[in-house]
């Protein structure tokens, strides 16, 4: 009994000196990131971990810095040292997704965040499994990757928007449409999501609504063309040829291509009828 208790002592002391060092050796580094010199906070981690290589924080800090800067392999060495260290992953599981998923190895992401959010309700960790489902065309565990995420944090217009997408190109307009309104509530500028949610009243046959919509893109916006081309769709889709020739031109001649061949199939015979709008 003495004997264990001793154990359990000595044991506490370690892991508390243990800390303290990590600590320290943390707060000193974190010195030179508020002084925006990566480059040497880095180097003073290389320092410490060549000082101290049992300390598990290290690795994982200096994990953090490689993945900001881009150099993922070496931040995975770095996140498989913390994890063999600490004996338990943690944030290390989701940092590794997120290492994989910016390397586009979405199946490689999927299997850590999963992981990860089987132990933590994460927000960025069910959007970035969700984006991951995206890339593999996994469109339902999308969807359901991003209302986790929503659930924990609403102000995502991103879940939102992905979620339209995924719902959009599962076929199911009636949701798109209501996740891309959703998204415009917390980003109501945002031309994209004003494109995307008018694409699901067209597929919804909401001609006029879709078109109010796309008014609101204006000259100069990079979604400008396409807009005036989803117009005419609109109004070809209502069989109002002449005005849907007027915006499929208007579209034309600033460079959209399906506007191009839209008025070639559909406007040859017409000339000149150029509506403003």
């Amino acid at each position: 009994m003495i004997r264990t208790l001793l154990l359990m002592i000595t044991f506490l002391f370690v892991f508390n000196a243990q800390s303290q060092a990590q600590s320290k050796y943390v707060l000193k580094v974190d010195k030179y990131l508020t002084a925006g010199d990566t480059s040497k906070a880095i180097k003073k981690l290389n320092q410490y971990i060549t000082k101290r290589p049992e300390l598990a924080e290290l690795y994982l800090k200096r994990a953090k810095l490689k993945i900001d800067r881009g150099d993922y392999d070496p931040a995975m060495v770095d996140l498989n040292s913390f994890c063999s260290l600490n004996r338990i992953c943690g944030e290390a599981e989701y940092l590794k997704g997120l290492v994989r998923f910016k390397q586009r190895d979405y199946n490689g992401a999927i299997t850590h965040l999963s992981e990860y959010t089987k132990i933590k309700d994460h927000a960025n960790a069910w959007f970035y499994l969700a984006l991951s489902h995206m890339w593999l065309q996994n469109y339902p565990l999308a969807i359901n990757g991003f209302q986790k995420s929503i659930e924990i944090n609403k102000n995502q217009p991103l879940a939102y928007y992905n979620a339209g997408l995924a719902s959009f190109y599962s076929d199911n307009f009636s949701n798109a449409a209501i996740f891309f309104s959703n998204a415009l509530e917390l980003s109501p500028n945002d031309t994209d999501i004003k494109i995307a949610r008018a694409n699901a009243l067209m597929q919804l046959e909401m001609y006029a609504e879709s078109n109010t919509l796309l008014r609101e893109i204006s000259i100069g916006d990079k979604n400008y063309p396409a807009a005036l081309f989803n117009i005419g769709v609109n109004y070809f889709n209502l069989n109002e040829k002449d005005l849907a020739c007027d915006y499929w031109v208007q579209a034309k001649e600033i460079g959209h291509l399906q506007a191009e061949d839209a008025t070639q199939r559909h406007c040859e015979k017409r000339l000149g009828r150029v509506k403003k709008w």
